[in-house]
């Protein structure tokens, strides 16, 4: 049987600090701390600035990224400790650092003076960077049209709605390829797969960063461009899209025709919900199969 007598508490604690990256008691009270684990970078960090709380923000506005260096310093504020640890054992902050990747800090209460103010806290961090990696994959897989590599339907629908319940203004493309069937009949799946994930990456290139492109399933894809309202700016975009579908008869070799693509745009106006600009760029879709070539119809 195990017999916890079997171990010296100075092993486990060995064991259990080989979590942390640095650890550090504070004395609330006296202004003080102690490094129980810490390490080179740290060490020199901490070393000049008088004061806990000083050193604390050396240490953490060298290893932390720029983007979250106001909330690491919020979250180490040792003024605040006793309100965000009222009626708490600890508190936690995930943050990605320069050295080590993604980190959780952590405030753990020690004890409390006899009025429940804090006397003692340790703060702790620890490496989570293979977690977050995991976690990020995760959610990579979750929202992305896994052949394509753009946003799948459930992802880009999500996002458009998004922008949509804040007001944000765009112009919603919707479009399938003409006579896909036809592309899958005549020269396989494995060619009108490539079709479809040539047509993603010409999607990528025309998009910018704000924009939303994803494939809503087959052959049908739609893009929602930010901040877009005007039938000459959209179409800039969408006729250089044509232009690079078009040019997938020259990367895929079999092909005997250019892949054309019709498509309907519709403009976010009046509150329209996500299923409104499906409606009315489907509309579109429908008259644009009426002419030869790609082509696109405005709702």
């Amino acid at each position: 049987m195990l017999n916890l007598s079997d171990f010296s508490e100075l092993k486990l604690l060995e064991a259990l600090s080989n979590v942390y990256i640095s650890i550090f008691v504070f004395d609330i009270k006296n202004d003080d701390f102690v490094a129980i684990k810490s390490n080179r970078h740290i060490d020199v960090l901490a070393e000049y600035p008088v004061g806990s709380q000083n050193k604390m923000n050396n240490v953490m506005q060298n290893i932390a990224v720029s983007e979250h260096l106001d909330a690491v310093l919020e979250f180490v504020d040792l003024n605040t400790l006793d309100e965000r640890l009222a009626g708490r054992d600890e508190i936690s902050l995930v943050f990605e650092g320069k050295i080590n990747g993604w980190c959780r800090n952590r405030f753990i209460v020690i004890d409390r003076a006899e009025d429940g103010s804090l006397s003692h806290v340790m703060h702790v961090v620890e490496c989570i960077d293979e977690e977050k990696k995991r976690e990020n994959h995760l959610l990579y897989l979750s929202q992305t049209d896994l052949m394509t590599g753009i946003s799948n339907r459930g992802h880009g629908e999500s996002r458009i709605k998004e922008v949509l319940n804040k007001g944000q203004k765009g112009a919603f493309c919707l479009f399938d390829v003409d006579h896909f069937k036809s592309i899958n009949d005549l020269y396989g799946h494995a060619i009108g797969d490539s079709v479809l994930v040539a047509i993603a990456e010409a999607m990528k290139a025309v998009k910018r960063e704000q924009d939303v492109a994803m494939r809503l399933g087959g052959d049908e894809f739609a893009m929602y461009f930010m901040d877009i309202m005007s039938e000459e700016e959209v179409a800039k975009y969408i006729q250089r899209l044509f232009e690079l579908v078009e040019h997938i008869i020259m990367d895929i070799t079999v092909l005997k025709e250019p892949v054309c693509i019709s498509m309907g745009i519709s403009f976010y106006k009046d509150n329209a919900s996500f299923d409104e600009l499906y409606k009315k760029a489907d509309n579109g879709v429908y008259a644009s199969k009426r002419r030869s070539g790609s082509s696109m119809t405005f709702c």
